[in-house]
């Protein structure tokens, strides 16, 4: 199976609105000059990420495009069912009834591939569904927005560090 590059730039849309100095918007010029994206590549991804209720988006003036909800609450599960979908990976075409006489093994055969497709299927959405979007940030002071993404150079690294209280042992 190979996923859209899409998520991965929807993952890290998030990630850089999560970071926006007072979770402003940010406008979608901004974003996609970030992420080195065409705009118009930038709004095919974004509806996919309002409608899944991820991203707020605002056409006013002073709009742009804001988290819905804490970046904590938001799972790369969420992202991807954003960019791919909420189908199965896999649906049968039943070809091999058009080619083997035995319909009765061929079906046999067909439910037991569906098993072991439906097994996979859930274990990677669980996998998914059991990281938060935030684990990204690890050691970034995200929690309060840090940066103006429209006063950071392109080439200048804008993810400040966590600053960290070490208490001595006594």
């Amino acid at each position: 199976m190979k996923m859209k590059k899409s998520l991965e730039q929807a993952a890290c849309v998030l990630l850089l609105l999560s970071l926006q100095k007072g979770h402003k918007p940010v406008k979608s010029a901004v974003i996609s000059r970030r992420l080195d994206v065409s705009a118009s590549y930038l709004k095919k991804i974004m509806p996919h990420l309002v409608s899944e209720g991820l991203v707020i988006s605002d056409a006013s003036k002073d709009g742009g495009y804001a988290l819905a909800r804490s970046v904590d609450n938001i799972t790369m599960l969420d992202v991807f069912y954003a960019i791919e979908g909420h189908g199965h990976f896999y649906e049968l075409s039943h070809f091999a009834q058009k080619i083997f006489l035995r319909g009765d093994r061929v079906l046999q055969s067909e439910h037991e591939i569906m098993d072991v497709m439906s097994r996979a299927e859930q274990m990677f959405l669980e996998e998914l569904s059991r990281y938060p979007l935030s684990k990204a940030l690890e050691g970034i002071d995200y929690m309060n927005g840090t940066v103006d993404w429209s006063e950071v150079a392109l080439d200048q690294s804008a993810c400040p560090q966590r600053e960290e209280t070490h208490h001595e042992e006594r």
